[in-house]
């Protein structure tokens, strides 16, 4: 993707090879730290309980030549393994997001985090919402081409049902993690969190805010990328990142500063 300026948008967690993720009890994968167990602990970091250990008795090293290590001392090995993550992008495709250039600022930002899940060898799922209905356009797919092709011919118009793609979306990332232990799922929402009609609720925004929430409390690791050029004056998006517990970022500063960082 190019910016403004003409130069391409980076990834800086583009380099090859799956993502990884900590998990702190396991017996494989690359040992990169210890920490204090919570918990009985299952895998023993020998090197860090010994360190912790002398820290505390420096004496008894001296004056009998060895160290006891007790239960204080004990750390437990925190490892890196590889796992893929299953991206699904929920699209804002509502005729708020129909001026030319917003709609073409979005499929660029998706298209380049889409090139960069190829080499990571992740999923990607794309969920569009408008009018009173979300669509499915690409179900959960390896293939860069298949998305690229869906994103480009994408149709926009209409309001803006945002509670219910949030809903969808928690459907479909649980469903994907039931299927895949060992898969990460991983929300990126874009829209400007105007929502505008509720399919459930009185109020739209009382929906978003509900389902968003609902992300929130399926521990989903989110992304909201709001599209609104200018953020301060409303700040929708902003607030319904927040109920996510979403990282948030700005689509304008994506193109100002030629680079998109994922939590993974």
């Amino acid at each position: 993707m190019r910016s403004r300026g003409g130069s391409p948008v980076k990834q800086r967690c583009s380099s090859r090879g799956k993502r990884f993720r900590q998990i702190p009890q396991s017996f494989s994968g690359r040992y990169i730290k210890s920490r204090i167990p919570q918990g009985r602990p299952r895998n023993i970091a020998f090197d860090a309980s010994l360190r912790a250990a002398a820290g505390r008795r420096a004496k008894d090293l001296r004056s009998h030549g060895f160290i006891r290590i007790t239960t204080p001392d004990i750390r437990e090995k925190m490892r890196l393994q590889p796992t893929a993550a299953a991206i699904l992008f929920l699209l804002d495709a509502s005729g708020s997001m129909g001026a030319n250039r917003r709609m073409v600022l979005t499929k660029g930002i998706i298209l380049s985090i889409v090139n960069d899940a190829y080499y990571k060898r992740d999923q990607v799922a794309l969920l569009t919402f408008r009018a009173a209905q979300t669509e499915l356009l690409l179900p959960f797919t390896r293939s860069p081409q298949v998305a690229k092709y869906h994103l480009r011919s994408l149709a926009v118009g209409g309001k803006t049902p945002l509670g219910l793609g949030l809903k969808e979306a928690g459907i479909l990332l649980r469903a994907e993690s039931l299927k895949n232990a060992k898969v990460k799922p991983l929300l990126i929402a874009v829209s400007d969190g105007k929502g505008n009609v509720a399919l459930e609720y009185d109020d739209p925004y009382d929906e978003a805010m509900h389902y968003a929430g609902l992300v929130k409390r399926s521990s989903i690791e989110s992304i909201f990328i709001d599209t609104e050029e200018d953020p301060c004056s409303f700040g929708y998006g902003r607030q319904v990142a927040r109920a996510m517990g979403a990282h948030y970022l700005l689509a304008e500063d994506i193109i100002r500063r030629g680079v998109i960082e994922l939590p993974l």
